[in-house]
């Protein structure tokens, strides 16, 4: 059987080195290489002498290059830079996993526009227990209701993490608004700070923790007058989300279009 081959964007960001180690160890996937931004002070020099990765292949700028040579890319980088190789993937036929946070509703909407060419898989989060958690919080958000139970949402990460709140805790948002039948955009609360008030019914509260070296924690608290559940998921190495991400692009290569999640890849639509 051919080996899958995987290009990496962001090669030298935390998830970009895991995912190309892992790559590397793994006797059914070629590492094709690694890019990242033209301006990088590391472009152009071999991946073993600037990071952690037992690679002597260049980091390159030339991301149109790899594409074209990849099966596939994993790309966990920004937005901007997500939409950019998504342009250049839709022209070599190239698929794509995405583990970028922070898009906006309209930048999610050119990644489905790309979808009709490509096949993407794109996930907030590629931990398998995050994504059962998912779909946990929205069974029980249909359940407990919001004339009961209110819903917040914490979420604590390491002192690096730029986004917040984090892209998981967001999906949570979702998948707990589509539980209660309504609209995230609506109920959600980022920040209590700006106006004296009491808490509405039906609100769902975020709250962000930064500090030391965390991969991960999340936990969704529905609370009532007399009792409370807590959801919980703790992420205790980075490694979850670098299997979940090779498995979403061995997936991946297997469809022609479309935009598939993690939940695809578990129950195998």
């Amino acid at each position: 059987m051919a080996k899958i081959k995987i290009a990496v964007a962001g090669c030298l960001g935390r998830m970009g080195q895991e995912i190309s180690k892992q790559i590397l160890k793994n006797k059914n996937l070629e590492f094709v290489g690694g890019f990242e931004h033209k301006k990088h002070k590391d472009i152009n020099k071999p991946l073993n002498k600037v990071s952690s990765v037992q690679s002597s292949k260049m980091v390159t700028a030339n991301a149109a290059q790899l594409i074209k040579e990849a099966n596939v890319i994993i790309d966990f980088t920004t937005p901007g830079s997500t939409l950019a190789n998504l342009k250049i993937a839709s022209t070599n036929k190239t698929a794509v996993v995405i583990g970028t946070t922070g898009m906006t509703d309209i930048q999610k909407k050119k990644v489905k526009s790309y979808s009709k060419k490509i096949p993407i898989l794109m996930s907030s989060n590629m931990s398998v227990g995050v994504n059962l958690l998912f779909n946990l919080v929205q069974q029980t958000a249909s359940v407990l209701k919001d004339t009961d139970y209110d819903i917040e949402i914490a979420e604590t990460h390491h002192k690096h993490k730029k986004d917040a709140p984090s892209g998981t805790a967001l999906s949570l948002g979702d998948y707990a608004a589509e539980g209660r039948k309504t609209n995230i955009n609506k109920s959600k609360v980022l920040d209590r700070t700006k106006k004296l008030m009491s808490r509405k019914k039906g609100d769902i509260g975020f709250s962000v923790t930064r500090g030391g070296e965390i991969a991960g924690e999340h936990t969704v608290s529905f609370i009532g007058e007399n009792d409370r559940v807590d959801l919980v998921h703790k992420a205790n190495d980075r490694s979850i989300f670098v299997k979940g991400a090779i498995d979403a692009a061995i997936f991946i290569t297997k469809k022609k279009s479309g935009t598939f999640s993690m939940n695809d890849l578990l129950f195998k639509k």
